[in-house]
């Protein structure tokens, strides 16, 4: 589960910092599709920790 949450927080933050280099270097449209990449990526972050909760949840079910 952590490395579910680790990978997206990878992924995510590799795109936010693509995003401020482009726009650092002056391409503003590459920003923004990086910027919408960002965004996309962003649910990413909440894998890990779903799962999490379904296996406590569904674990406590069955007992």
């Amino acid at each position: 589960m952590l490395g579910l949450f680790a990978l997206g927080l990878v992924v995510v933050g590799g795109l936010a910092g693509l995003t401020v280099a482009a726009f650092a270097s002056g391409a503003r449209e590459v920003a923004a599709v990086f910027a919408l990449a960002t965004l996309a990526a962003t649910p990413l972050l909440l894998l890990g920790p779903v799962q999490d909760w379904w296996r406590f949840r569904r674990g406590r079910r069955l007992r």
